[in-house]
């Protein structure tokens, strides 16, 4: 690795066939955060791959620069699996966020549920949106989804995105009040870094308002949704498939930032 107190974009390789394709999300991100871009794979209980792997990564590293890339670019190789080694990537690489393929989706939602950063999943293809320019943010009544509003401020700060709040409809007075609560806390907050933001009254409870910003965002070319993932995960959950599992299957060509209510989130240093 290079300079480790530098923070960074890091994208999982796997060498799958729509990788360069998720590595082209990585090189915008790294680009308007103007961060370190991390290239970076796993040898699982091989030792043996963890040489090829790194060749492999260097190589990826030189023809990026070799395109004219004008970024920061490191290689990480990490034995074992994903859950294993995700919070290793923030206490000891400094990544802010893991750009992730939308295959396997059990395999890097468990270790969502390990991480302090967000997980951006993404397809990889020549279809993506990577502008990265239009931004939906479902509110729903849960406490944690206050958090989901410092990245969407990234994506307006750095990168004049406009930014969509998409609020949930909610019957029940207690999670009125809470929805409201988020609501006022997301509006002062942007208003507080002088962005500004639209707001839209959905049709959806909060279980089912992503579901609802995934249709208007395929509708409205946005490029990224973000939402909360699931905090109290049972086997029955597991069982029946998560939202967020059904949220980002659906998503196609839409980016799917998923942040981790169960930990409080890494934040992107200025």
């Amino acid at each position: 690795m290079g300079n480790l107190s530098e923070q960074k974009i890091t994208v999982l390789c796997d060498f799958s066939e729509n990788m360069n394709g998720v590595i082209l999300h990585g090189i915008q991100l790294a680009g308007f955060l103007e961060k370190e871009l991390c290239l970076f794979a796993l040898s699982g209980n091989e030792p043996e791959k963890k040489d090829w792997l790194h060749n492999r990564l260097s190589e990826l590293a030189r023809v990026i620069k070799s395109k004219g890339v004008d970024l920061p670019i490191s290689t990480l190789v990490l034995k074992g699996n994903l859950s294993e080694q995700v919070e290793r990537l923030v206490d000891r690489y400094d990544s802010v966020v893991l750009i992730v393929s939308k295959n396997q989706l059990s395999v890097k939602l468990k270790a969502l549920h390990e991480s302090t950063i967000p997980f951006l999943f993404v397809e990889g293809k020549p279809s993506d949106r990577i502008n990265y320019r239009k931004v939906l943010l479902p509110v729903d009544f849960r406490k944690e989804m206050k958090e989901t509003s410092l990245w969407a401020s990234y994506f307006a700060r750095f990168n004049k995105a406009e930014i969509e709040v998409l609020a949930a409809r909610e019957k029940q007075h207690e999670y009125q009040q809470s929805l409201k609560k988020n609501l006022v806390f997301i509006g002062r907050f942007l208003k507080n870094l002088k962005l500004t933001y639209t707001l839209t009254e959905g049709k959806s409870n909060s279980w089912k308002i992503p579901f609802e910003a995934l249709k208007c965002a395929a509708n409205g070319d946005y490029d990224v949704l973000i939402t909360l993932g699931s905090k109290n995960i049972t086997p029955l959950d597991l069982f029946i498939g998560l939202p967020e599992k059904k949220l980002i299957r659906k998503a196609q060509s839409i980016s799917i930032l998923c942040i981790n209510p169960a930990k409080d989130m890494n934040i992107l240093c200025d």
